[in-house]
């Protein structure tokens, strides 16, 4: 039987996911490793513990006096389970410094300027980080995307369109198929090595562009060659989107309405 604590004290390392306690007693909220998982999959981040933070005895340490804790978001920490085996009640002593890898550094998408997902995904297409398309060939990507994930020009295209029957998902309508080669899944991998959520804009147009360079067959090369939003649209259907039932006028209708739109409008700054 354990009478006191520290009569059977627990290790620990873990990492800092959130500094806002609600409680406001200076305490972090941490992922323990071995425990908690390393992804945010594995356990929810409201359901992981609030851990005290050791205080030096320099400060007050009571009634809000002295000053609360330095430690910061995706902090590497160590301390100690006060209840042993139970492991309840967290005690963080101290930081450990660790190198970052690509995926903790890079956890943020491109930002995306535009007063629509349109505007944003043109601004993208045609910025050297979306990789300087010309606005033709932009809008015949776009057109495309709102085939697959809008109803119209008159519309937007939606990063969270599904197709229930297929599976499909997001505004290129990455099918999780085999026969697809596995590209839905292929999203999320791309977006979780990336620290990405695979369901918002800039992650997929990032991913659009990812392909397109990676796998010569979608058609990179023969988009560039492409003076006009028709061909540009025609293109990307044969090429990258490939579906089932053709539909390549009212692709090449949306990518000749949303051009008109682009060039004859002020767009948001790039």
């Amino acid at each position: 039987m354990i009478d006191y604590y520290g009569d059977n004290n627990r290790w620990f390392i873990g990492k800092v996911m959130s500094i806002d306690d609600p409680q406001q007693l200076g305490r972090v909220q941490i992922r323990i490793f071995g425990i908690h998982g390393d992804e945010k999959t594995d356990i929810a981040q409201s359901d992981l513990p609030w851990a005290q933070v050791v205080v030096p005895v320099t400060e007050g340490q009571s009634s809000g006096i002295g000053a609360t804790t330095g430690i910061k978001n995706q902090t590497q920490v160590y301390g100690i389970f006060l209840d042993g085996k139970d492991s309840q009640l967290p005690l963080v002593l101290g930081g450990i410094p660790k190198i970052e890898s690509i995926k903790e550094r890079r956890n943020k998408p491109l930002a995306l300027s535009g007063g629509s997902n349109v505007e944003r995904a043109f601004n993208f297409f045609i910025s050297a980080e979306g990789g300087e398309f010309t606005p033709q060939q932009a809008c015949g990507i776009i057109g495309n995307l709102l085939a697959e994930s809008g109803s119209g020009a008159e519309t937007d295209i939606n990063p969270l369109a599904q197709n229930a029957e297929e599976g499909s998902f997001g505004i290129a309508q990455w099918n999780p198929a085999e026969a697809a080669g596995y590209r839905l899944n292929v999203l999320k991998l791309f977006c979780d090595e990336r620290g990405y959520n695979y369901q918002e804009l800039a992650p997929q147009l990032e991913y659009i562009k990812y392909e397109l360079h990676r796998y010569s067959y979608l058609g990179l090369a023969e988009l560039r060659e492409a003076d006009t939003p028709r061909e540009a649209s025609i293109i990307f259907e044969k090429k990258y989107e490939r579906p089932a039932e053709g539909s390549t006028q009212k692709r090449i209708n949306y990518a000749e309405e949303i051009f008109e739109k682009m060039t004859s409008e002020p767009v948001g700054a790039q």
